[in-house]
């Protein structure tokens, strides 16, 4: 878990940010995606052809390629299926992430739309704690000047 804060001295500043982030995280899970298709195909073969092995042999093949080290796990002679697991947890994890900024994006807008047409951020600092890269708080303080 990672805590940081981000000093802003307006909404359209910070909606700047999670666009920014949300463009970022859009970018990156289309090279993920294009990755993972490629992956796919390959790792499907392998899989076929284990299976016809498996058949013939009449046994499931042992792929003991992973070594855990405290927590990390180093995996030797990786495979396409390897590579297609971890892609498939990273886009996963990026999509939940994506979504949560689009969602977090819209409160924040909803936010600003209903401060600025009733009484006016001037003098008014945004100060945001995110968790992970994910805003979790925001506070409105007088400016310090």
């Amino acid at each position: 878990m990672s805590f940081n804060i981000y000093q802003f001295s307006s909404f359209a500043e910070l909606l700047q940010y999670i666009d920014a982030k949300i463009g970022s995280i859009e970018s990156a899970l289309s090279q993920l995606q294009q990755r993972y298709n490629y992956i796919k195909s390959r790792a499907e073969k392998i899989q076929r052809l284990e299976k016809v092995i498996e058949e013939l042999v009449g046994e499931k093949i042992s792929l003991l390629n992973e070594i855990d080290f405290m927590g990390l796990k180093v995996v030797i002679n990786a495979r396409a299926i390897d590579e297609l697991n971890v892609l498939e947890e990273t886009i996963m994890s990026q999509q939940d992430l994506l979504n949560a900024l689009k969602r977090i994006r819209e409160v924040i807008q909803k936010l600003n739309d209903s401060l600025t047409s009733t009484s006016g951020l001037e003098g008014i600092t945004i100060m945001v704690q995110t968790m992970n890269d994910i805003p979790i708080r925001i506070l409105l303080k007088e400016s310090e000047q």
